[in-house]
């Protein structure tokens, strides 16, 4: 959602460079959400966490942040290669009245479908929550030595890099939710939404297995309605 930082690592410089990015162990970091857990963080709820790596990759992204041209030039990247490393925050964005989604009512799809529009933008809490992660990036790397390249101290445009959810909510109540805890339409009872779409919002982190498990579930409730004859 907002800053990211890339930089040097001194001691790493000229190493040598390999198929760091191939490799089934994986070079990348996850450093979790430590915000706001025990000790409230002031100007803002919620928390964000990082996601990084570093060593050899297939092509030298970095590259065109290092000055210069021709022979030295190439032995710098060369040199850098296996020495970078880079860190991305994500935080969370609150679920607001504000921000909502809509049928369009000009814009059609190649069926002619009206297709989604998207009212959006970050409100007080992320903006406070990505002044703190640009803070918090410069700071790790500082006390870590390595020699900043590049960061980028605002946030990205919203939709940037996301995961979809939303816009189905999860809940008992009819009147206040979409789906049941089983990803089942209150209204519609052979409708099920098994996506990110029963989430009140997104979180910092990666709700992959999550979708999986209440897929699992909704699957597992869906055979055993269908074996009762439910569904008619």
């Amino acid at each position: 959602m907002a800053g990211d930082i890339m930089g040097v690592v001194p001691k790493l410089r000229g190493r040598r460079s390999s198929a760091d990015d191939a490799r089934p162990d994986g070079t990348g970091v996850y450093i979790p959400r430590f915000r706001n857990l025990k000790n409230k963080q002031s100007g803002f709820i919620r928390g964000y966490g990082f996601e990084g790596g570093g060593g050899s990759s297939e092509f030298p992204g970095f590259a065109r942040k290092l000055p210069g041209f021709g022979a030295q030039f190439k032995e710098d990247v060369k040199k850098n290669h296996a020495a970078v490393f880079s860190l991305g925050s994500f935080g969370e964005v609150l679920a607001r009245p504000e921000n909502y989604v809509e049928i369009d009512p000009e814009v059609r799809d190649a069926w002619g479908i009206p297709v989604l529009k998207f009212n959006i933008e970050w409100g007080a809490n992320e903006l406070a929550m990505a002044r703190d992660m640009v803070e918090t990036q410069r700071e790790m790397f500082e006390a870590a030595g390595i020699e900043i390249m590049s960061e980028r101290t605002h946030p990205l445009p919203p939709g940037w890099s996301i995961h979809e959810e939303g816009t189905a909510r999860m809940g008992n109540d009819p009147k206040k939710s979409f789906v049941t805890k089983f990803n089942q339409s209150h209204e519609i009872k052979n409708l099920f939404v098994v996506d990110g779409a029963a989430f009140v919002s997104a979180t910092e982190k990666n709700p992959t297995l999550t979708l999986l498990t209440l897929s699992m579930r909704a699957a597992d409730y869906i055979a055993e309605e269908m074996r009762r004859g439910t569904f008619g």
